[in-house]
């Protein structure tokens, strides 16, 4: 969805998920939003006065190991998406989507559990080592 100004028109999408607050951005005076990547996050209106991708950055970035090698999990974006990419790219090409929704555990595989919308999932949404399931699929 878009967040459009009554008076000048100006439109601003929000991320996916994401719900605009009572609360405003001391900087610049815009909406504040509330956006669930990994963690509750409560971020400017516009992206370019407090990022999304930075946010979850300060708090997400090399915490976890990339299943593949021995390399970490940095946090990066592309148009419209968060993500989780082995820092040994391109010799490893593991990436995650970063869910709409909160780590609440970790899977037996190593990787996050994060409570969506529609239940608990690793991560790795083709995990088969269990001990995270408990909705979502």
């Amino acid at each position: 969805g878009d967040v459009v100004c009554l008076d000048c028109e100006t439109r601003r999408g929000l991320p996916a998920g994401a719900s605009v607050t009572d609360g405003t951005c001391e900087a610049c005076g815009l909406p504040k939003i509330r956006v669930e990547r990994g963690e509750q996050f409560h971020l400017c209106l516009d992206p370019a006065c407090d990022p999304l991708v930075e946010a979850v950055a300060d708090r997400f970035d090399r915490v976890w190991e990339c299943p593949d090698c021995d390399g970490e999990l940095t946090v990066q974006s592309a148009p419209g998406r968060v993500f989780l990419g082995c820092e040994n790219y391109p010799d490893c090409e593991t990436t995650f989507s970063v869910p709409s929704g909160v780590v609440v555990d970790e899977c037996d595989c190593g990787l996050p559990v994060f409570e969506t919308a529609t239940g608990r999932d690793c991560l790795d949404r083709a995990c088969t080592v269990g001990g995270h399931a408990v909705g979502g699929r």
